[in-house]
């Protein structure tokens, strides 16, 4: 979403000097760039109120969007596969404010307005209530609070007034599930903005539905990789969706970030849009390059970050994977031991106690214990527990996907289905040879990940467990078997009808 007409007018002569400007400055176009992010939550209710970790998950996405990490990147239709491209933008929370004090990055304002009209001007001024704007030259401004209507989000594109630089972002559709309601929960909204913030334009150039106008500008019509779209698409659609600007296969691009199609069905920018993106960077927004507002001034003496996740990344072979994390020391202290909690979104079941010598400045490489995972679209969350003066980077998420073909469990894992392959309609057995008890929630799901039985339970250890496949049709399963203690997953997989075996009333 954008403002108005004058507003417009204002973009498009800032478009064209940024483009010129960018264009001639081509030697930096695969210079990764690092955007420094400040957080203004504006709230009137606890809920609003959105938490450190839903934060970092913003960014997270974010980072993931724009280096084609993201999972949902691996159901591009094989028309568009080889557009998926990084595009070396990066996003980061401030770690020095305005005036080169420390900084989480992260303001948060208790206001006595419940929700905020669409460009209303007290989101923007700490005297209506709002929050101020750090410099556009050194950050980006995000505002999340609740917007009236409903609305998801807006952005105000280069051209716009300094102290409304930025993007505004209802706090229901921010960072990836947590407290984002569906179908809003996958963090897109803001790639979304972020994306018009960086001079992108809507997919279907906002030309009233009549073909007439392209998302890019007449001098860039020679790196026009989107195809002509009539309007903007709404929910999931199936490929390819067809309309009277592209009536033919492939069709409209509307799994393009720039669509207002679901969370989860946004996909992808083309090279055409991020080289849009990076001309504005070599432009309009070039002071931002060279920003140090993203680098910590003064080190606090303990200070243990997550740094980054390099597995599981965008995708994941296997129903079981050991996960790997980069901990970077920035305290003045030696570091000798920290707690690592893991695991599936919303299950940090998993601990890892680290023990060793990092010292100041230093990062380490952290391989941690297998852990079972389901078929489909996973998000993996990481947390460190231990003593720290700063808590807001002690939170990572990580998006991918298993692949739904994989068959490949947990080796000596402590879960097992039998009679596997199952030929009975009565059922299947599981059992549990880790050595505690706990209780669970032991779910099945079919090879697409969709959820087809949960049941609320304990699980002892060597106990056999029936599972009742009435109405399950034949095909690839996963029971998922998950508490405090441990989450682990089996595959199996039902032929009904042949050979009927014994039912789970004989499970032993």
């Amino acid at each position: 979403m954008t403002a108005d007409a004058l507003y417009r007018k204002n973009f498009e002569q800032e478009n064209n000097r940024s483009l010129l400007s960018g264009i001639n400055a081509t030697s930096m176009v695969d210079t990764p760039i690092t955007i420094p992010v400040v957080i203004h939550i504006l709230y009137n209710s606890d809920e609003q109120n959105v938490s450190d970790e839903e934060i970092q998950s913003q960014i997270d996405v974010l980072n993931e969007d724009f280096a084609a990490n993201n999972a949902s990147s691996l159901d591009v239709p094989l028309d568009w596969i080889n557009l998926i491209t990084d595009s070396k933008i990066r996003f980061k929370l401030a770690q020095r404010d305005p005036a080169g004090n420390n900084s989480s990055g992260v303001i948060r304002v208790s206001s006595a307005i419940s929700e905020y009209p669409i460009f209303d001007p007290a989101i923007y001024s700490s005297l209506l209530g709002g929050s101020d704007a750090w410099p556009r030259s050194k950050y980006l401004n995000i505002w999340v609070c609740r917007l009236e209507g409903n609305a998801l989000g807006y952005a105000n594109f280069p051209g716009s007034s300094a102290n409304q630089d930025g993007v505004v972002i209802n706090y229901k559709a921010f960072g990836r599930n947590g407290i984002a309601k569906a179908p809003y929960n996958f963090g897109r909204t803001c790639t979304h903005e972020i994306g018009h913030w960086l001079i992108l334009s809507h997919i279907w150039g906002d030309d009233n539905n009549d073909c007439s106008a392209s998302d890019f500008p007449i001098t860039l019509q020679a790196i026009d990789d989107t195809p002509n779209q009539e309007g903007p698409t709404f929910r999931c659609q199936r490929f390819p969706e067809l309309d009277n600007c592209s009536a033919t296969s492939p069709g409209i691009m509307y799994m393009n970030f720039m669509d207002y199609t679901d969370d989860k069905c946004m996909m992808f920018f083309t090279p055409g849009q991020i080289f849009r993106m990076r001309t504005t960077m070599n432009g309009i927004r070039d002071s931002l390059k060279i920003s140090n507002g993203h680098v910590l001034p003064n080190l606090y003496n303990s200070d243990i970050a997550i740094d980054s996740v390099l597995n599981p990344v965008r995708i994941a072979a296997k129903l079981c994977l050991d996960p790997v994390v980069r901990i970077q020391n920035n305290g003045s202290a030696t570091v000798s031991a920290f707690s690592i909690l893991y695991g599936l979104q919303a299950g940090l079941q998993k601990t890892f106690q680290w023990t060793g010598t990092l010292l100041p400045g230093a990062s380490t490489q952290v391989t941690l214990p297998t852990i079972g995972v389901n078929a489909g679209s996973q998000v993996m969350e990481f947390r460190i527990i231990g003593s720290d003066d700063v808590l807001v980077n002690n939170y990572i998420s990580a998006g991918f996907k298993v692949n739904n073909a994989s068959t490949s469990n947990c080796s000596g894992g402590n879960l097992f289905a039998y009679p596997n392959p199952v030929t009975s309609q009565q059922g299947i057995c599981i059992k549990s040879q880790n050595k505690q008890s706990q209780l669970s929630w032991v779910r099945v799901y079919n090879a697409l990940g969709q959820l087809t039985s949960e049941k609320r339970m304990m699980v002892n250890p060597g106990d056999g467990i029936p599972i009742d496949l009435t109405d399950f049709r034949g095909g690839v399963y996963f029971i998922n078997v998950e508490g405090d203690l441990y989450s682990e997953s089996v595959r199996f997989i039902y032929i009904p009808g042949e050979n009927p075996t014994a039912g789970p009333e004989n499970c032993n």
